[in-house]
């Protein structure tokens, strides 16, 4: 090997190494960027912690877990109570029960259901007493409240004896 090649091969080797060189300083300053960046993400990652922490607090003082847990056990009880024909019963009839539960929460209904469930309740406390007479109730149809909750009981009755479909029961 002569001189020149032995220049030749060190300027090679001497231009690799400087390139090896660049390659490590570029590598190095990466690392660097990534650190500053976890640094950064680090600063943040408290706050939102403790952000995430407080509200998950918040949520389980007012019961948020245990009613989803609870809804999660109501669900389980859904799912397994009903079979594939519970399903396409249920399916072929969901128009008539959303109609059925719109028309039943309107205020008025929700009213007199709270109203009839208070004096059942209170009926159901008081001492059972002999039945009232005839003449007792006759007596009673002399107040309108009295006249007016028998009206609506008597719409209710002929309702339910009707053959006619309601007027929520889907169109086929």
């Amino acid at each position: 090997m002569t001189v020149a090649d032995m220049d030749y091969a060190l300027i090679e080797r001497l231009d690799r190494m400087s390139l090896q060189m660049t390659e490590i300083s570029e590598e190095l300053e990466r690392q660097r960027e990534m650190r500053e960046m976890l640094l950064g993400l680090t600063e943040l990652a408290g706050p939102v912690m403790q952000m995430v922490t407080a509200k998950a607090t918040e949520l389980e003082e007012k019961g948020y877990f245990t009613f989803a847990q609870g809804g999660l056990e109501i669900a389980d009880r859904v799912v397994t109570s009903f079979d594939e024909d519970d399903i396409k019963a249920l399916g072929d009839n969901v128009v008539l029960i959303l109609n059925t539960v719109k028309e039943m929460t309107q205020p008025e209904v929700m009213n007199l259901l709270s109203r009839t469930a208070i004096e059942v309740q209170a009926a159901e406390d008081e001492q059972p007493g002999p039945p009232p007479s005839t003449l007792a109730l006759l007596r009673q149809m002399r107040d309108p409240e009295v006249r007016r909750g028998l009206a609506r009981a008597l719409i209710v009755l002929r309702s339910l004896g009707s053959q006619a479909p309601t007027p929520t029961s889907p169109k086929e």
